[in-house]
């Protein structure tokens, strides 16, 4: 299908573009040109929302950014990082006092939801006053594949596991004692090779080109249909039809 507005896109490319950042430095300028296409894929209706401020968050950028879609007229929504963890069943295993002492670190944490519909802003905006939202939704509204949305709380649920476990040894296995080392902010190190492991394995994202997203170990080994490569291929063709600079500062 052939893409409507073009020029009205290329020329949205052409402003952020314009939003100053170190692009000799390859992983700034890789990290500005996917947003850059995730800005483009939400104009041109193939994602809902764009999210902003998660992931990279350089702040002369976020600012730039929003001032772009001020300009554009577009709806913007500030509020906290979804956690669908619950939906997922993501970290069931944690106690109570874990989960609510980083749920709370979580609020504090702050992101931009922009999109080209009000429908969509006003789910959003729904989202982030009520922090209520299924795994379905978030893959839904960030055009993201629902296995590689609930990986993602996997993962973050594991490496919370591994530092409840880090901190558990260090009271002794009293929880009561665990919960205010938690509360005090006590630090908190890494202390065998076990533990740098399963941290490094809890931390290990692989980024699908052209997209935000990382991938579950599904489409890592699922070949070109699995939905986060089908999701590659798209953002590739959006890119490429839009600019091939920008296609070549992702690629």
């Amino acid at each position: 299908m052939p893409l409507q507005n073009k020029s009205r896109l290329r020329n949205t490319l052409k402003k952020l573009n314009k939003i100053p950042s170190d692009r000799n430095d390859m992983r700034e300028a890789q990290a500005g040109a996917q947003e850059a296409l995730d800005f483009l894929a939400m104009m041109a209706g193939e994602k809902p929302v764009m999210l902003l401020g998660r992931g990279y968050n350089d702040p002369i950028w976020i600012k730039g950014v929003l001032q772009v879609a001020t300009n554009t007229k577009l709806h913007m929504v500030e509020g906290p990082f979804w956690d669908a963890s619950p939906d997922a069943g993501a970290g069931a295993d944690l106690p109570d006092w874990y989960l609510d002492h980083t749920r709370r670190a979580f609020t504090e944490h702050r992101a931009w939801y922009i999109s080209r519909a009000k429908s969509a802003a006003d789910e959003v905006a729904e989202i982030c006053e009520t922090a209520a939202i299924t795994v379905a939704d978030e893959a839904r509204l960030l055009n993201y594949p629902d296995c590689c949305v609930r990986a993602h709380y996997d993962r973050a649920a594991e490496y919370q596991r591994i530092w409840l476990d880090m901190l558990r040894r260090k009271a002794g296995g009293d929880d009561q004692k665990a919960a205010d080392l938690l509360a005090a902010n006590e630090p908190l190190e890494p202390e065998t090779d076990e533990d740098i492991k399963r941290l490094e394995a809890a931390m290990r994202a692989i980024p699908v080109p052209f997209t935000s997203i990382n991938a579950c170990d599904a489409c890592i080994n699922g070949g070109p249909s699995a939905p986060a490569n089908v999701k590659s291929l798209e953002g590739r063709a959006l890119a490429n039809e839009i600019d091939e600079g920008l296609s070549r500062s992702i690629g």
